[in-house]
């Protein structure tokens, strides 16, 4: 769709491609005797050919739909047909757990369920959750094409016209330091982060993409690029097999891939041992979780031809900005004493501001609180056409992240960073995973990377110890793998006197050990902090005399 065409429904952008590009491949997989090829053409005649199989099956224009399908074609496929067709899906994550799950699915009142069997099963388990859907139509994997296919002669629907205001889609957030939250999508943000990803990073037509998170697939359509879906569980990135990943990035001549750091990681140590490099790769994308300065510098030294990005958004509002290798090359030594990861410069369009920190609503209007001032720490705060308007039917929720200053519509990030002098934005951490001490505010990424600088820690957690609105500052450490267990005392020295050096004034009286940290679904790389604060209290509380640091 052109950027003079606000009535064209975001489905039409995958009519252009086809146009542009019939032949090239629009989505393939490494994974074999997954699904075959498609070209654009293809996959636009597929489009149609399932949006005339779930209109005849009763969706139309402006029902929400639940969507429970495999990840890759199926998506792409269902949720195009969905657009062309005017519907609106819901895209929720299942690993946010099945109480989470069904919550999500309660709040929306979907009145259509696609869905492979599973999804189906769990509907007649959990009938509170699903009362609202009356239309379901059963997804077989292997047969769904050749369904949609044999239905000859339905009628194939106009595409559905829509303003930029109508809702697009509506899609959750991971929930991994809150409630999960259905983002609404509008076609206008769709279409402004469309135009980000193609002016601001140069994606071009014609390029491949290592679609490791299948919710953001769903942007190469739109853009002429071919989706190669990576042989892995995209829920379970920790899982993946690196030297599979760098085979299949080298095989399918990636150009550009969207990773967490989990997975980035992987690639890194699949290619250090054979000194192996990655030349064709334009752009890769850490996103999900802050990246350590030596992950983003191993990874460009792979990618001898390309860049390193560090994106910065949300579900609300992506992208913001982004940082390169280059960045947090010169920042590295300072990002490592704890003065927060380099997020780069807002975006062209997006305005960022630093606002005072507190838990309650702004008030809008002329009573809305002034901006702090550079080097000032506070809650980052976004506006521009790439930010959503509102969660869908959460009205509180909508209240408390969104705001106008009498000029602009704003939405809190939850997280806290600064502008450094070099008019960089940088980040501390997450709001609600900030400690309130005795001594004073202690934030994520002030005390964390000062800590995973240590030799024998594989990634550490800041937790507060307490169920007041003031708790005692505690580090969850993981250790790297074989770490001897005479060990630990030496280890919990280092660490203390690594963040008193750092933070003379304040007291660390607690250094506890796990196996492996908890971390979200969709990334495996954002910690769960809140809950090991929940989990630690319990026990540090109960008996502190044997976690208290001698």
């Amino acid at each position: 769709m052109g950027e003079n065409s606000p009535k064209l429904n975001i489905a039409t952008h995958l009519s252009s491609s086809s146009e542009i590009s019939p032949d090239q491949i629009a989505i393939i997989s490494a994974r074999e005797g997954d699904f075959d090829p498609r070209s654009f053409k293809e996959l636009h005649e597929d489009v149609k050919h399932c949006a005339a199989y779930l209109h005849f099956h009763g969706i139309s224009k402006g029902d929400h739909v639940l969507l429970g399908v495999k990840p890759g074609f199926q998506l792409i496929l269902i949720s195009f047909s969905l657009f062309f067709l005017g519907a609106i899906p819901i895209i929720i994550d299942p690993g946010m757990g099945l109480n989470a799950f069904l919550k999500c699915i309660k709040n929306t009142k979907p009145s259509a369920l696609i869905g492979i069997p599973i999804m189906h099963l769990i509907g007649k388990f959990f009938p509170k959750s699903f009362k609202s859907i009356e239309k379901k139509i059963l997804i077989r994997s292997e047969q769904f094409l050749d369904e949609i296919k044999q239905k000859k002669g339905l009628l194939t629907p106009s595409p559905a016209t829509t303003v930029e205001e109508d809702l697009a889609a509506i899609v959750f957030t991971s929930g991994s330091t809150g409630t999960p939250k259905g983002v609404s999508y509008t076609h206008q943000v769709f279409n402004s982060q469309i135009d980000h990803l193609k002016n601001h990073f140069e994606i071009q037509q014609g390029e491949k993409d290592f679609a490791t998170l299948p919710i953001f697939a769903l942007f190469n359509p739109a853009l002429g690029v071919t989706s190669v879906i990576p042989d892995m569980n995209p829920r379970k990135p920790s899982l993946a097999d690196g030297k599979k990943i760098v085979r299949t990035i080298q095989e399918f001549e990636i150009t550009t891939a969207f990773a967490s750091p989990v997975i980035g990681k992987k690639i890194f140590d699949a290619c250090k041992p054979k000194d192996l490099t990655l030349p064709k790769v334009k752009r890769f994308f850490l996103a999900g979780a802050p990246s350590h300065p030596s992950l983003v510098e191993n990874l460009s030294n792979i990618i001898l031809n390309g860049t390193v990005i560090l994106p910065y958004g949300a579900t609300e509002a992506l992208p913001i900005s982004a940082s390169n290798h280059h960045e947090v090359k010169i920042l590295a030594n300072d990002i490592a004493k704890g003065n927060g990861s380099c997020l780069g410069k807002p975006l062209p369009g997006n305005v960022v501001r630093i606002m005072p920190i507190t838990h309650s609503p702004f008030e809008s209007g002329s009573n809305c609180p002034k901006g702090l001032e550079q080097g000032v720490v506070g809650e980052i705060c976004v506006s521009g056409s790439i930010v959503s308007k509102e969660y869908f039917k959460m009205p509180g929720a909508t209240i408390d992240s969104k705001f106008n200053d009498g000029e602009l519509n704003f939405h809190r990030m939850g997280d806290l960073g600064y502008f450094d002098s070099q008019g960089l934005l940088r980040f501390l951490g997450r709001k609600v995973e900030r400690i309130l001490t005795h001594d004073g505010p202690l934030e994520t990424e002030r005390c964390e990377p000062i800590v995973n600088g240590i030799k024998e820690v594989s990634k550490s957690a800041l937790i507060g110890i307490g169920f007041g609105k003031t708790k005692e500052p505690c580090i969850v450490v993981e250790l790297v793998k074989n770490t001897k267990k005479t060990q630990y005392i030496s280890i919990k020295k280092e660490i203390v006197t690594s963040l008193k050096n750092r933070f003379p004034a304040h007291s660390f009286p607690y250094i506890v050990f796990e196996k492996s940290l908890p971390v979200d679904s969709r990334h495996n790389a954002k910690i769960h902090r809140l809950s090991l604060s929940k989990k630690w209290s319990k026990k540090v509380l109960k008996k502190p005399s044997k976690y208290l640091l001698q």
